[in-house]
């Protein structure tokens, strides 16, 4: 009988992953400061922190964290602020704003407006803390035009062969559920584990499949959920509003003195 794995970690043991070195191409951006500067970067923005949450795979190579934020919330969900690192160099940099779910604890990542990636390169350690701080000034913009995005996927109902079609398209032309994931979603459609308030709808279908989603791999868990977010609003046809984040040139916050110091090598 297969094992089936814990990728669930604490913030002290993905603190003690041993660093690897900076070298002319890969340039470290550590578990240690990111996970400082998102909660300090939560309270300087004037939010409190409510839970968080972190993941790791490949003996720490691959983490996760995830930030609920108490204080942007409504009866259905929270604000929450993610981030993906890696040391093993296979994977970029990630950054993104979403929402925790409260009934069933899903994650949903808001994509194209609260979300950026950027390789282990270059600029990457002055660009991160000023970039990071930004995004989270602007989260609670962002957490409301997600809470608009649900009440109209809310309004949408889709019946079988669309549920369908969108489910086989997650699969065969996103790419971002798998053959068993897809079984799970289909078992949700017969027998729903949870009521999230507008039955048939596209937001029931999106829930679906972030619920089959849980488990992903840490590897995949923040660029999949993107997508599945962008396919969904996307689907929906719902026009989001350009929310511009300006991210200062690397030097020009003083807050990018928390992360360079650590990190130069």
């Amino acid at each position: 009988m297969k094992t089936k794995a814990i990728y669930k970690t604490t913030k002290e043991a993905l603190r003690a992953v041993p660093l690897p070195q900076n070298t002319r191409t890969y340039k470290v951006i550590t578990n240690d400061q990111l996970i400082d500067l998102t909660l300090n970067s939560i309270v300087g923005a004037g939010f409190k922190v409510k839970e968080e949450r972190y993941t790791s795979a490949r003996d720490g190579q691959i983490s996760n964290g995830r930030v609920s934020v108490a204080s942007v919330s409504d009866k259905e969900m929270c604000l929450e602020i993610g981030w993906q690192n890696s040391y093993n160099k296979q994977i970029s940099l990630k950054f993104a704003i979403g929402a925790h779910i409260f009934i069933c604890e899903n994650g949903n990542v808001c994509g194209e407006m609260g979300a950026f990636k950027k390789k282990h390169q270059g600029t990457v350690q002055e660009f991160t803390p000023t970039a990071i701080t930004e995004y989270i000034k602007r989260a609670g913009d962002l957490f409301t035009q997600m809470q608009k995005d649900r009440e109209t996927m809310k309004q949408i109902q889709v019946n079988k062969r669309t549920q369908a079609e969108l489910i086989g398209r997650a699969l065969i032309e996103e790419e971002f559920i798998t053959s068993t994931q897809l079984n799970l979603v289909a078992d949700s459609l017969v027998r729903p584990q949870f009521d999230y308030g507008a039955p048939g709808s596209m937001w029931e279908l999106y829930q679906f499949v972030t619920e089959a989603m849980k488990d992903i791999h840490p590897t995949l868990w923040m660029e999949n959920h993107i997508k599945a977010h962008d396919f969904f609003v996307r689907e929906s046809g719902i026009i989001t509003p350009n929310i511009e984040i300006v991210v200062p040139a690397p030097g020009s916050h003083p807050q990018a003195e928390i992360f360079v110091a650590d990190v130069v090598g």
